[in-house]
């Protein structure tokens, strides 16, 4: 086989790198214990909020799969699971 003939086929190379290469978890909490400061909330345990935040993901998704949901981008499905937190947290004022 003729390599070079192989590798002018390929049109694109993806790879997934999120929770790998990001940092998310590690974000959130730096934002929120940056907001936190700024908006003098104290006490809120920043990584159990961001891990609340992630353990709605694969409920939410199984919301949509059951139609109990309207279908929507996992950008709307992380923030209506966002929305949810800050009173489970007693974080207010925002």
């Amino acid at each position: 086989m003729d390599a070079s003939k192989d590798s002018n086929e390929v049109k694109a190379l993806i790879f997934d790198v999120f929770g790998t290469v990001v940092d998310w978890r590690g974000s959130v909490i730096r934002e929120g214990e940056e907001l936190g400061a700024r908006k003098n909330l104290e006490g809120v345990d920043w990584a159990a909020f961001a891990d609340a935040w992630r353990e709605r993901y694969a409920p939410s998704m199984d919301r949509v799969g059951r139609g109990e949901i309207s279908r929507r981008n996992l950008d709307a499905l992380h923030r209506a699971s966002l929305e949810e937190l800050p009173e489970e947290f007693g974080v207010g004022g925002l």
